[in-house]
């Protein structure tokens, strides 16, 4: 009889044992799924703290890519020809390329522009009265991977046109231009073939083959660079040579 009891007893706390492991259990998958929801909100905090000067760096800063050929994302060509008078003014301002002017027929000014991510770059080509302006300037911010915003800019004009070149970054490069002038650039190379004008480079050479208007003051300037003049006539000149950094 003792051993009955005994036996049932036994039974009755291994059931009651069982039912407390059962109820440990289910505690403690509720105690970890617990910690678990309220880890994520953490977690997420975590994170975002973590990007949160990168989202920052991307709100000001935009970033353009190059195509697989290497040619920028968005590259356009523009082209405008204008009406002028005899004797008519250029005045062109680029940024990151080349200037070329080269002469053409009188009493029409071509203009054609190359631009090397065209939604960086601010563009504009007009006449008014006997002056064609044509600017390109850098616009918007941002990091470019592969190249870099640019402006290539070309002119046929009047041989007899009055020029104003300026760009940085890039060449200036006059042809058969007898028109007075002023030629700049602030990292590249000027070279001239003909006329009375200015020419300055701080950082680049400077190049003159052919002949000088007479009764003209020449002015040929820079700061890192050589100087190379070489006349196609004998003209009678007087040079005024103060050297800073070149030949």
């Amino acid at each position: 009889m003792a051993t009955g009891w005994t036996l049932l007893l036994k039974k009755q706390l291994a059931k009651k044992q069982l039912a407390t492991n059962q109820l440990d259990k289910a505690v403690m998958s509720t105690i970890t799924s617990y910690k678990g929801n309220w880890m994520l909100p953490l977690r997420n905090i975590l994170v975002i703290v973590a990007l949160f000067p990168l989202l920052i760096l991307i709100r000001c800063v935009s970033i353009s890519t190059g195509d697989a050929d290497g040619t920028g994302s968005h590259d356009e060509n523009q082209k405008h020809t204008f009406e002028v008078g005899d004797n008519p003014t250029i005045d062109v301002t680029g940024f990151n390329g080349e200037i070329e002017i080269v002469t053409g027929s009188d009493g029409v000014v071509d203009v054609e522009a190359k631009l090397t991510i065209s939604n960086r770059v601010s563009y504009s080509a007009t006449v008014s009265g006997n002056t064609v302006t044509v600017i390109a300037k850098k616009s918007g911010s941002g990091i470019t991977i592969g190249q870099s915003p640019q402006a290539n800019i070309r002119l046929v004009v009047p041989a007899r046109a009055t020029k104003e070149a300026h760009t940085s970054n890039g060449p200036v490069k006059v042809t058969g231009i007898t028109g007075d002038g002023d030629l700049e650039t602030s990292n590249g190379k000027i070279t001239n073939s003909t006329g009375e004008f200015t020419a300055e480079t701080s950082n680049g050479r400077i190049e003159f083959s052919g002949s000088l208007t007479a009764d003209s003051e020449n002015e040929f300037s820079t700061s890192n660079g050589s100087i190379d003049v070489a006349f196609t006539d004998d003209p009678n000149v007087e040079l005024d040579d103060e050297p800073a950094m070149g030949t």
